[in-house]
């Protein structure tokens, strides 16, 4: 079976980011944005882990509250303070090579989550790399409460998720 890339700019992705990789006012009563270390790999990690918007039928904002719903109903404990942070697959792989590094973005679904998607290549990135990504790219990002007033759908696969 031939792999799915992603690099479309029309494809989103969404990661998870845990309320202390944010970067926070010093109330923390503010949110900017996702960290660069929430996109840094941990030890024995051999590629970024995200889930693929549109991996499911509807609007934008169905396909993305599908996505995040994927995450939630994965083994993945999902934090009430996190949030789900969005980057077009484009904008992702365009920065990567603009620092001479090669990613690539493919859908690799898992058991728990079907609209699993791995950007490989990523260990190459270097922390300053990470922080300018999470500001220019991964800057799109929502908390609990906004994804859940988003739409809802019923997540049927798309024709190119079903590939």
């Amino acid at each position: 079976m031939p792999s799915n890339y992603l690099d479309d700019e029309s494809d989103r992705i969404v990661r998870y980011v845990p309320w202390s990789k944010l970067r926070k006012n010093e109330e923390e009563t503010v949110v900017f944005g996702p960290l660069g270390a929430a996109f840094a790999l941990r030890e024995g990690e051999e590629y970024l882990s995200v889930t693929w918007c549109e991996y499911h039928d509807g609007s934008e904002d169905e396909s993305l509250r599908c996505a995040v719903e994927k995450i939630r109903s994965s083994d993945l404990r999902v934090g009430g303070k996190a949030r789900f942070a969005v980057a077009s697959a484009a904008a992702v792989k365009r920065i990567a090579e603009g620092a001479g590094k090669r990613v690539r973005i493919i859908h690799e679904a898992e058991a728990d989550n079907a609209a699993h998607t791995a950007v490989r290549n990523w260990a190459s990135l270097d922390d300053e790399l990470l922080e300018l990504i999470a500001e220019d790219v991964w800057g799109e990002n929502y908390s609990n409460v906004e994804i859940d007033a988003l739409p809802a759908s019923c997540c049927n696969v798309s024709g190119r998720g079903a590939r």
